[in-house]
Protein backbone atom coordinates (compact mmCIF):
# COMPACT_ATOMS: atom_id res chain seq x y z
CA UNK A 1 0.00 0.00 0.00
CA UNK A 2 1.03 3.57 -0.76
CA UNK A 3 2.30 5.02 2.77
CA UNK A 4 2.45 8.56 1.23
CA UNK A 5 -1.48 8.61 0.23
CA UNK A 6 -2.07 7.72 4.07
CA UNK A 7 -3.98 10.58 6.35
CA UNK A 8 -5.31 10.17 9.99
CA UNK A 9 -7.90 10.84 12.47
CA UNK A 10 -8.60 9.86 15.86
CA UNK A 11 -10.80 6.82 17.00
CA UNK A 12 -14.04 7.83 16.47
CA UNK A 13 -16.87 7.94 19.29
CA UNK A 14 -19.38 4.95 18.42
CA UNK A 15 -19.24 2.21 20.72
CA UNK A 16 -16.48 -0.84 20.59
CA UNK A 17 -17.36 -4.51 20.08
CA UNK A 18 -15.21 -5.93 23.08
CA UNK A 19 -15.10 -9.32 21.60
CA UNK A 20 -13.44 -8.25 18.47
CA UNK A 21 -10.15 -7.00 17.71
CA UNK A 22 -11.27 -4.84 14.64
CA UNK A 23 -14.30 -2.83 14.05
CA UNK A 24 -15.50 -2.73 10.08
CA UNK A 25 -18.30 0.56 9.21
CA UNK A 26 -19.46 0.47 5.71
CA UNK A 27 -20.80 2.95 4.33
CA UNK A 28 -23.73 2.48 1.70
CA UNK A 29 -26.66 4.27 -0.01
CA UNK A 30 -29.00 1.41 -0.80
CA UNK A 31 -30.45 2.56 -3.92
CA UNK A 32 -26.56 2.43 -5.13
CA UNK A 33 -25.80 -0.37 -7.08
CA UNK A 34 -22.28 -0.41 -5.71
CA UNK A 35 -23.81 -1.15 -2.63
CA UNK A 36 -25.15 -4.44 -3.53
CA UNK A 37 -22.51 -5.66 -5.71
CA UNK A 38 -19.81 -4.85 -2.32
CA UNK A 39 -21.86 -7.84 -0.96
CA UNK A 40 -20.42 -10.89 -2.13
CA UNK A 41 -16.67 -9.82 -0.78
CA UNK A 42 -18.32 -8.86 2.82
CA UNK A 43 -19.39 -12.52 2.84
CA UNK A 44 -16.27 -13.98 2.40
CA UNK A 45 -14.64 -11.57 4.44
CA UNK A 46 -16.72 -12.62 7.25
CA UNK A 47 -16.97 -16.51 6.69
CA UNK A 48 -13.17 -16.20 7.03
CA UNK A 49 -12.18 -13.00 9.08
CA UNK A 50 -15.17 -12.90 10.56
CA UNK A 51 -13.51 -14.09 14.55
CA UNK A 52 -11.37 -11.05 14.40
CA UNK A 53 -14.06 -7.95 12.99
CA UNK A 54 -17.42 -6.72 13.75
CA UNK A 55 -19.45 -4.68 11.22
CA UNK A 56 -21.85 -2.14 10.86
CA UNK A 57 -24.04 -0.93 8.10
CA UNK A 58 -23.89 3.06 8.29
CA UNK A 59 -26.69 4.68 5.88
CA UNK A 60 -25.04 7.93 4.34
CA UNK A 61 -27.95 8.56 1.87
CA UNK A 62 -28.42 12.58 0.74
CA UNK A 63 -32.20 13.02 1.80
CA UNK A 64 -34.00 16.16 1.39
CA UNK A 65 -35.10 18.79 4.13
CA UNK A 66 -33.56 19.78 7.32
CA UNK A 67 -31.26 16.66 7.55
CA UNK A 68 -29.57 17.35 4.45
CA UNK A 69 -27.86 20.04 5.58
CA UNK A 70 -26.14 18.00 8.31
CA UNK A 71 -24.58 15.57 5.61
CA UNK A 72 -21.49 17.37 3.87
CA UNK A 73 -19.89 15.26 0.84
CA UNK A 74 -17.41 18.06 -0.48
CA UNK A 75 -15.20 18.15 2.44
CA UNK A 76 -11.87 17.11 2.24
CA UNK A 77 -10.59 13.87 3.66
CA UNK A 78 -9.32 13.01 6.99
CA UNK A 79 -8.45 9.81 7.82
CA UNK A 80 -5.82 7.31 5.88
CA UNK A 81 -6.44 6.75 2.22
CA UNK A 82 -5.85 3.39 1.02
CA UNK A 83 -7.07 4.25 -2.44
CA UNK A 84 -9.27 6.77 -3.69
CA UNK A 85 -11.06 5.77 -7.01
CA UNK A 86 -13.70 3.21 -7.15
CA UNK A 87 -13.18 0.36 -9.54
CA UNK A 88 -16.07 -1.63 -10.83
CA UNK A 89 -17.27 -5.35 -9.78
CA UNK A 90 -17.03 -7.61 -13.07
CA UNK A 91 -20.23 -10.13 -13.26
CA UNK A 92 -22.21 -9.91 -10.55
CA UNK A 93 -26.12 -8.89 -11.62
CA UNK A 94 -27.46 -5.55 -11.16
CA UNK A 95 -29.73 -3.62 -13.27
CA UNK A 96 -28.06 -0.22 -14.24
CA UNK A 97 -31.13 1.62 -14.90
CA UNK A 98 -32.31 2.14 -11.54
CA UNK A 99 -28.66 3.08 -10.15
CA UNK A 100 -29.08 5.59 -13.06
CA UNK A 101 -32.35 6.94 -12.15
CA UNK A 102 -31.99 7.11 -7.96
CA UNK A 103 -27.95 7.68 -8.08
CA UNK A 104 -28.41 11.73 -6.74
CA UNK A 105 -30.49 10.37 -3.62
CA UNK A 106 -31.48 8.04 -1.05
CA UNK A 107 -35.25 8.33 -0.10
CA UNK A 108 -35.44 9.80 3.80
CA UNK A 109 -38.23 6.40 3.94
CA UNK A 110 -36.07 4.38 3.21
CA UNK A 111 -32.94 5.10 5.03
CA UNK A 112 -35.76 5.56 8.12
CA UNK A 113 -36.79 1.74 7.70
CA UNK A 114 -33.17 0.68 7.79
CA UNK A 115 -33.08 2.28 11.17
CA UNK A 116 -36.40 0.96 12.19
CA UNK A 117 -35.42 -2.80 11.33
CA UNK A 118 -32.12 -1.99 13.58
CA UNK A 119 -33.55 -1.39 15.96
CA UNK A 120 -34.85 -5.18 16.32
CA UNK A 121 -31.07 -5.91 16.48
CA UNK A 122 -28.33 -5.94 13.67
CA UNK A 123 -28.78 -8.67 12.14
CA UNK A 124 -32.69 -8.18 11.83
CA UNK A 125 -31.24 -4.70 10.37
CA UNK A 126 -28.98 -6.67 7.92
CA UNK A 127 -31.83 -9.01 6.80
CA UNK A 128 -34.11 -6.22 6.25
CA UNK A 129 -31.29 -4.15 3.72
CA UNK A 130 -30.37 -7.45 1.80
CA UNK A 131 -34.14 -8.31 0.64
CA UNK A 132 -34.56 -4.51 0.09
CA UNK A 133 -31.74 -4.15 -2.04
CA UNK A 134 -32.91 -7.35 -4.06
CA UNK A 135 -36.49 -5.67 -4.82
CA UNK A 136 -34.70 -3.04 -6.02
CA UNK A 137 -31.91 -4.54 -8.03
CA UNK A 138 -33.67 -7.92 -9.19
CA UNK A 139 -37.23 -6.62 -9.36
CA UNK A 140 -36.78 -2.76 -10.56
CA UNK A 141 -38.21 -1.41 -7.73
CA UNK A 142 -37.21 2.26 -8.52
CA UNK A 143 -38.85 4.21 -5.57
CA UNK A 144 -39.58 1.80 -2.98
CA UNK A 145 -42.94 3.20 -1.03
CA UNK A 146 -43.93 1.86 2.29
CA UNK A 147 -46.31 -0.65 1.25
CA UNK A 148 -42.54 -2.39 -0.13
CA UNK A 149 -41.06 -1.61 3.25
CA UNK A 150 -43.55 -3.43 4.87
CA UNK A 151 -43.08 -6.92 2.35
CA UNK A 152 -39.56 -6.64 3.04
CA UNK A 153 -40.41 -6.39 6.84
CA UNK A 154 -42.18 -9.69 6.60
CA UNK A 155 -40.42 -11.33 4.23
CA UNK A 156 -37.09 -11.00 6.25
CA UNK A 157 -39.36 -12.44 9.11
CA UNK A 158 -38.72 -9.62 11.48
CA UNK A 159 -41.33 -8.54 13.61
CA UNK A 160 -43.49 -6.91 11.07
CA UNK A 161 -46.06 -5.03 13.43
CA UNK A 162 -42.97 -3.22 15.98
CA UNK A 163 -41.09 -2.00 12.34
CA UNK A 164 -44.78 -0.54 11.65
CA UNK A 165 -44.38 1.54 15.11
CA UNK A 166 -40.67 2.35 14.82
CA UNK A 167 -40.95 3.75 11.23
CA UNK A 168 -42.09 7.06 11.95
CA UNK A 169 -40.29 6.95 15.64
CA UNK A 170 -38.01 9.26 17.34
CA UNK A 171 -35.88 6.55 17.77
CA UNK A 172 -35.54 5.52 14.12
CA UNK A 173 -34.51 8.95 13.28
CA UNK A 174 -31.97 9.46 15.69
CA UNK A 175 -30.45 6.43 14.82
CA UNK A 176 -30.64 7.72 11.52
CA UNK A 177 -29.40 11.23 12.36
CA UNK A 178 -26.00 9.24 13.91
CA UNK A 179 -25.37 7.65 10.56
CA UNK A 180 -25.68 11.05 9.19
CA UNK A 181 -23.32 12.65 11.77
CA UNK A 182 -20.81 9.61 11.83
CA UNK A 183 -20.76 9.95 7.80
CA UNK A 184 -19.80 13.56 8.00
CA UNK A 185 -17.15 12.75 11.22
CA UNK A 186 -15.29 10.44 8.74
CA UNK A 187 -15.75 12.76 5.51
CA UNK A 188 -17.60 10.18 4.03
CA UNK A 189 -17.38 11.66 0.26
CA UNK A 190 -17.34 8.24 -2.00
CA UNK A 191 -19.56 5.25 -1.43
CA UNK A 192 -19.41 2.45 -0.22
CA UNK A 193 -16.60 3.03 1.58
CA UNK A 194 -15.17 0.59 4.42
CA UNK A 195 -13.90 1.75 7.35
CA UNK A 196 -11.49 -0.19 9.62
CA UNK A 197 -10.92 0.94 13.60
CA UNK A 198 -9.26 -1.22 15.92
CA UNK A 199 -11.43 -1.56 18.72
CA UNK A 200 -8.60 -1.60 21.17
CA UNK A 201 -6.56 1.31 20.18
CA UNK A 202 -6.67 5.21 19.30
CA UNK A 203 -4.28 4.31 16.41
CA UNK A 204 -6.02 5.87 13.15
CA UNK A 205 -8.34 3.85 11.23
CA UNK A 206 -7.82 2.79 7.72
CA UNK A 207 -10.20 3.74 4.97
CA UNK A 208 -11.13 2.32 1.42
CA UNK A 209 -13.42 4.17 -0.72
CA UNK A 210 -14.71 2.06 -3.43
CA UNK A 211 -14.72 -1.49 -4.48
CA UNK A 212 -11.63 -3.49 -4.99
CA UNK A 213 -10.15 -7.06 -5.00
CA UNK A 214 -11.07 -9.02 -2.25
CA UNK A 215 -7.30 -9.64 -0.88
CA UNK A 216 -6.85 -5.40 -0.61
CA UNK A 217 -9.79 -5.97 2.22
CA UNK A 218 -7.68 -8.94 3.96
CA UNK A 219 -4.54 -7.11 3.50
CA UNK A 220 -6.29 -3.73 5.89
CA UNK A 221 -7.97 -6.46 8.29
CA UNK A 222 -4.46 -8.02 8.92
CA UNK A 223 -2.87 -4.93 9.32
CA UNK A 224 -4.61 -3.40 11.91
CA UNK A 225 -5.31 -6.82 13.27
CA UNK A 226 -1.20 -6.84 13.59
CA UNK A 227 -0.50 -10.34 14.28
CA UNK A 228 -0.66 -13.35 11.68
CA UNK A 229 -4.38 -14.03 11.15
CA UNK A 230 -5.78 -17.59 8.97
CA UNK A 231 -8.80 -17.74 7.67
CA UNK A 232 -11.68 -20.48 8.88
CA UNK A 233 -12.52 -22.85 6.24
CA UNK A 234 -15.27 -22.05 4.58
CA UNK A 235 -18.68 -23.82 5.21
CA UNK A 236 -20.11 -26.63 3.32
CA UNK A 237 -22.07 -25.45 0.53
CA UNK A 238 -24.88 -26.35 1.75
CA UNK A 239 -24.85 -24.29 4.97
CA UNK A 240 -23.98 -21.40 2.52
CA UNK A 241 -26.90 -22.14 1.02
CA UNK A 242 -29.65 -21.94 4.44
CA UNK A 243 -27.91 -19.21 5.51
CA UNK A 244 -28.01 -16.81 2.77
CA UNK A 245 -31.58 -17.95 1.30
CA UNK A 246 -30.97 -16.77 -2.17
CA UNK A 247 -27.81 -16.02 -3.75
CA UNK A 248 -26.43 -16.03 -7.49
CA UNK A 249 -24.03 -18.51 -8.77
CA UNK A 250 -21.71 -16.01 -9.22
CA UNK A 251 -21.42 -14.93 -5.89
CA UNK A 252 -21.44 -18.55 -5.02
CA UNK A 253 -18.12 -19.09 -7.09
CA UNK A 254 -16.63 -16.21 -5.97
CA UNK A 255 -16.91 -16.92 -2.29
CA UNK A 256 -15.35 -20.85 -2.38
CA UNK A 257 -13.12 -19.35 -5.52
CA UNK A 258 -14.29 -21.81 -7.91
CA UNK A 259 -15.31 -21.52 -11.58
CA UNK A 260 -19.47 -20.70 -12.17
CA UNK A 261 -19.15 -23.65 -14.26
CA UNK A 262 -17.78 -26.38 -11.43
CA UNK A 263 -20.50 -24.38 -8.85
CA UNK A 264 -23.23 -25.37 -10.88
CA UNK A 265 -22.66 -28.60 -11.13
CA UNK A 266 -22.46 -28.84 -7.48
CA UNK A 267 -25.99 -26.36 -7.27
CA UNK A 268 -27.37 -28.76 -9.64
CA UNK A 269 -27.03 -31.80 -7.50
CA UNK A 270 -28.68 -29.98 -4.29
CA UNK A 271 -30.97 -29.20 -7.12
CA UNK A 272 -32.30 -32.72 -7.45
CA UNK A 273 -32.38 -33.47 -3.87
CA UNK A 274 -35.06 -30.69 -4.02
CA UNK A 275 -32.88 -28.45 -1.76
CA UNK A 276 -32.72 -25.89 -3.82
CA UNK A 277 -34.77 -24.30 -6.77
CA UNK A 278 -33.25 -22.71 -9.62
CA UNK A 279 -34.34 -19.36 -10.66
CA UNK A 280 -33.01 -17.07 -13.39
CA UNK A 281 -33.12 -13.14 -13.02
CA UNK A 282 -32.27 -11.19 -15.82
CA UNK A 283 -29.15 -12.40 -16.99
CA UNK A 284 -28.31 -14.02 -13.60
CA UNK A 285 -29.04 -17.78 -12.37
CA UNK A 286 -30.06 -17.12 -8.30
CA UNK A 287 -30.41 -20.41 -5.96
CA UNK A 288 -33.00 -20.16 -3.35
CA UNK A 289 -32.85 -22.62 -0.35
CA UNK A 290 -35.89 -24.65 0.10
CA UNK A 291 -36.76 -25.08 3.62
CA UNK A 292 -40.19 -26.74 3.14
CA UNK A 293 -42.33 -27.56 -0.02
CA UNK A 294 -44.28 -24.18 0.19
CA UNK A 295 -41.07 -22.36 -0.60
CA UNK A 296 -40.64 -23.52 -4.44
CA UNK A 297 -41.95 -20.10 -5.10
CA UNK A 298 -39.76 -17.08 -6.15
CA UNK A 299 -39.33 -14.85 -3.31
CA UNK A 300 -35.81 -12.65 -2.77
CA UNK A 301 -33.47 -14.00 -0.79
CA UNK A 302 -31.15 -12.52 2.57
CA UNK A 303 -28.06 -12.75 3.48
CA UNK A 304 -27.45 -13.23 7.62
CA UNK A 305 -23.72 -13.24 8.67
CA UNK A 306 -23.43 -13.06 12.22
CA UNK A 307 -23.39 -9.75 13.44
Amino acid sequence: MDKQEAKHINMPSPSACEHKSVEAYLFIDPLCKDCWEIEPFIIKLWLEYGKYFSIRHIVTGKVDGTNASSHKWNKPANIRFVWEKTTSLQGFSCDGKVHMQEASSTPYLVSMAIKAAELQGRKAGSKFLRKLQEYIFLENVSNPDCELLLACAKDSNIDVEEFKKDLYSASAKKAFQCDLKFTNEMHITEIPSLVFFHANSDEEGIKIAGTYSYDVYVQLLKELVKCEIEPEPLPPLEVLLEATQFISSKEVAFIYDCSKQEIERELKKLQLKRKVQMIDVKCERYWKWIAKEKDLVFTPGLFLYGL
